[in-house]
């Protein structure tokens, strides 16, 4: 009992299959009648594929075509009966997509008649008499003669009227002038399916289709390009990664290449890459997005070039400070790190870009530099650093005997492996400057990259302690009063800061 059951049940389940995909058959009356949302079998609203499931595979054709003046590709789909006559010409709103819904319907049975008896047999007198709200407009070649009721064109070829019935130089028609008896050529229904307000039942199935049609067609598509877009982007990030890693090595294992120099401009460098590298990436996954909307990126394009030509012109200053951006880089003038005077300012490079150059000083401040507006420009710390330190010491000192001691100072601060910076033994110059109560002697430090100032600090604290063991006098300024008196030849020696109570007895 149970089996025939389940054998029933499994019966009637393939016969549901079966017949869920016929399409209902339309009546006799309905096939060859005309109306606004009917033409014979094919129904408003109908996509290409029910057009396909309706009429068997033998009695479609499709064709595509161009219109020369539209300049548009659209697809045809042409009907035949079994006697391989022609029926309709049928024409989807877009092409290539089988859901989409059929726009327009050229008929070339005359047994297809309107409930007025209205087809392609009938003359214009009898169209007008039949719809008497039908209007004539000009088209390229023919009249139209449009009847509001079901949405249709009658085609009327002009080059059989008499010439007073189209004047081509206004586009008037003198519908008096056009014979009752006049025949037709061809008659089209266009189906629109646009609703004018959100209160009509057909705005919101329109919208509800393309919607649908959209999601289905479009939505995957959108879906594989941004994964895909993520997937580049990762790409570039791991592409200039190792990049960077493969220049690192290098330069660690080229000892002619100072291991910070090429740190900087290697950051410098992939900082620049990677700006491109997203620009170009983001601009591609833009318009592809916006073709998907079905926003015609061509005349973006052409908008684009125009504005970049317009820019050209107008904006010179910010040419010229991708110009200047793009030379400061190839000519690696300052890196990333570097220490500069830009414009009388200094301060670390804290970025580069193609129109402006960051710094940052000692206070924290950062200030922002247009490339193009760029005068003077000093790095640093390029390669290697230096800096001039100024000694100054009491003229009762043996200038000979000081400069041994400040040469003894700069020797145990480059054999001190703690200061490994240092790069040559110091540079004694010499007796520099004769001051008011001084002697000034400079010595030249030559350093690693940046390292200048830290060495300065250092050698200047060993001095002085060196000074101290030796008591060699760093002097201070000194003032000498004349107190008046005619017994003392020898004027009061006061030091900063102190002051004499003792009063000119005159």
């Amino acid at each position: 009992m149970n089996k025939s059951i389940i054998f029933c049940w499994l019966f009637l389940c393939l016969l549901a299959c079966q017949t869920s995909h016929k399409i209902t058959p339309v009546s006799q009356e309905n096939s060859i009648l005309i109306t606004r949302d009917n033409v014979g079998p094919i129904k408003k609203g109908m996509s290409i594929k029910e057009l396909k499931n309706t009429f068997s595979g033998n009695h479609i054709k499709k064709l595509t075509s161009r219109s020369e003046l539209a300049g548009i590709t659209t697809d045809n789909y042409y009907i035949y009966n079994d006697s391989s006559n022609l029926l309709f010409i049928v024409s989807p709103e877009q092409k290539n997509d089988e859901n989409s819904r059929i726009a327009r319907i050229i008929i070339k049975d005359k047994k297809l008649k309107t409930k007025s008896g209205i087809g392609l047999t009938s003359t214009v007198g009898e169209i007008r008499k039949a719809y008497p709200k039908s209007e004539f407009t000009p088209s390229v070649d023919n009249i139209i003669l449009y009847i509001p009721e079901i949405d249709a064109n009658f085609e009327i070829n002009s080059g059989k009227l008499a010439a007073s019935t189209w004047n081509d130089t206004t586009g008037i028609i003198h519908a008096s002038n056009i014979p009752p008896s006049t025949s037709v050529n061809t008659l089209t229904i266009v189906w629109d399916y646009s609703a004018r307000n959100l209160t009509e039942k057909g705005f919101w199935t329109n919208l509800t289709h393309r919607f649908t049609n959209w999601v289905i067609t479009q939505v995957p598509s959108m879906i594989i390009l941004t994964i895909i877009f993520i997937g580049l982007l990762r790409l570039l990030r791991f592409v200039i990664k190792k990049i960077k890693k493969t220049a690192q090595r290098r330069i660690q294992l080229n000892e002619n290449i100072d291991a910070n120099e090429g740190n900087k401009r290697i950051e410098t460098l992939s900082g620049i890459l990677m700006g491109i590298g997203n620009i170009f990436l983001w601009t591609i996954f833009i318009l592809i997005m916006l073709s998907k909307f079905n926003i015609n990126i061509g005349p973006l394009l052409a908008s684009a070039g125009i504005l970049g030509l317009a820019v050209g012109f107008g904006a010179q200053e910010l040419v010229r400070d991708f110009i200047s951006g793009f030379f400061i880089l190839l000519e690696d003038q300052i890196r990333t790190g570097d220490v500069a005077i830009i414009n009388g300012t200094t301060g670390t490079v804290e970025k580069i870009e193609m129109r402006t150059t960051t710094l940052r000083d000692a206070s924290g401040v950062v200030h922002i530099f247009q490339n193009g507006k760029i005068n003077t420009l000093s790095n640093m710390t390029k390669g290697w650093s230096a800096i001039v330190v100024d000694i100054r010491v009491a003229y009762k000192e043996d200038t000979d005997h000081v400069n041994e001691i400040l040469k003894q100072v700069g020797d145990e601060l480059l054999k001190d492996n703690a200061w490994e910076n240092i790069l040559t033994a110091v540079d004694l110059w010499g007796v520099d400057s004769f001051n008011d109560s001084s002697v000034t002697l400079k010595i030249k430090l030559t350093t690693k990259s940046g390292q200048q100032w830290a060495a300065s600090r250092e050698f200047r604290r060993r001095v002085k302690k060196a000074f101290n063991a030796q008591n060699i006098e760093i002097p201070f300024p000194q003032v000498c009063i004349n107190t008046g008196y005619a017994t003392s030849p020898f004027p009061i020696k006061l030091t900063e800061g102190q002051e004499t109570t003792r009063k000119n007895p005159q």
